[in-house]
């Protein structure tokens, strides 16, 4: 059967609908926890029907393509533009981006790519990411034969009481909630993550902030009853901190991975010369043990695949991966060497004469 691939419209919004709905119906039977309200084509619009609007800003437009098969749609894949300094020059297929029907090859999703990517650089946008359902192993494969790579890591576990955590009692700490009187304490370790980043294996930017503006941000978390900053304490030094807060959309993923009741483990830091010890299972437990008791059923949280403690310390933790954000970096050379066959004017004679 042949494949025919073109633009999506808003006239195809109504069919990737039931696409994407049917779609989350195959992720819940390997993790049950998801919304199932999703798996409802009337509510999975409502975030495709998002992420198409999100696909033009400013006029930049990055498209969708859609693919069908003796008219039926089989296939649909959408881009969203993303132009900052985090990201760059970016195009994001977001998890409601994208969907397929199982019954054919993920390879499909290799298609579409071809197909789609040429309008994402023909923008300048070299930095590519997708979204992705953990449990998808052919989208998964297909996307790294596109040589895309596992970047960042989503990952769910439920909550629990403090009965059923089996951690080492430690005396010489104190675990307790910060106060607002507790800001220089539990600003201590802001730069604990990024720098962490920064070196090997993650090699992650670190960017100039305003001190002043993050010190206010954390006061005013610190007086929001929602959310939860932990200390753990030795001899009045702060040696860990984790922070809850009610589940929010994850940037590119949305409203379809979170379940109801849901928190959110926003941060977490360690620091370094007591990193290993523990301390951090210690507080992660007291953190969810808190949250079951205030009525969270789960709780969400995410890290860099690359992060070597991160990515072992959640897993270890119980939580599950759910999503996975997949990156691809084109080299820049590109936008020069597809200009060859009619050079534009910039270009240096001896390339445009190769």
């Amino acid at each position: 059967m042949h494949t025919k691939i073109t633009s999506f419209s808003e006239a195809d919004i109504e069919e990737a609908s039931e696409l994407l709905a049917r779609r989350h119906q195959g992720d819940r039977i390997h993790e049950p926890a998801l919304p199932e309200r999703f798996s409802r084509p009337s509510e999975a619009r409502l975030e495709l029907e998002q992420t198409w609007k999100a696909s033009t800003v400013n006029g930049m437009s990055a498209g969708g393509v859609v693919a069908r098969q003796d008219g039926k749609m089989v296939g649909y894949l959408i881009g969203v533009p993303k132009i900052n300094e985090m990201w760059g020059r970016s195009v994001w297929v977001e998890y409601a981006g994208h969907a397929l029907d199982r019954s054919y090859s993920a390879e499909l999703y290799r298609d579409l790519y071809a197909a789609l990517s040429p309008t994402w650089v023909a923008l300048g946008c070299l930095y590519h990411v997708t979204n992705i359902p953990a449990s998808d192993q052919a989208a998964i494969d297909a996307w790294f034969n596109l040589s895309f790579g596992k970047e960042h890591v989503y990952g769910l576990r439920e909550t629990a009481p403090a009965s059923s955590f089996d951690v080492p009692i430690d005396p010489t700490l104190e675990i307790r909630r910060a106060s607002p009187a507790d800001l220089d304490i539990s600003s201590q370790l802001d730069d604990v993550i990024s720098l962490h980043q920064s070196r090997s294996p993650v090699y992650s930017i670190v960017t100039p902030y305003d001190r002043e503006e993050v010190r206010q941000e954390t006061l005013e978390q610190l007086e929001n009853p929602e959310w939860k900053t932990w200390l753990a304490l030795r001899n009045g030094q702060l040696v860990s901190t984790q922070v809850y807060l009610p589940a929010q959309p994850p940037r590119g993923i949305g409203n379809m991975v979170l379940p109801e009741k849901c928190s959110f483990l926003g941060f977490a830091a360690t620091r370094e010369e007591e990193q290993g010890q523990g301390i951090g299972r210690i507080l992660t437990a007291h953190g969810l043990a808190d949250d079951y008791a205030t009525g969270y059923a789960f709780c969400f949280t995410d890290w860099r695949a690359t992060n070597l403690l991160s990515s072992r310390m959640w897993m270890r933790q119980g939580w599950r991966p759910i999503a996975y954000r997949l990156t691809r970096r084109l080299d820049e050379r590109v936008l020069w060497s597809h200009a060859k066959a009619s050079p534009a004017p910039w270009l240096d004679k001896r390339f445009a004469n190769e």
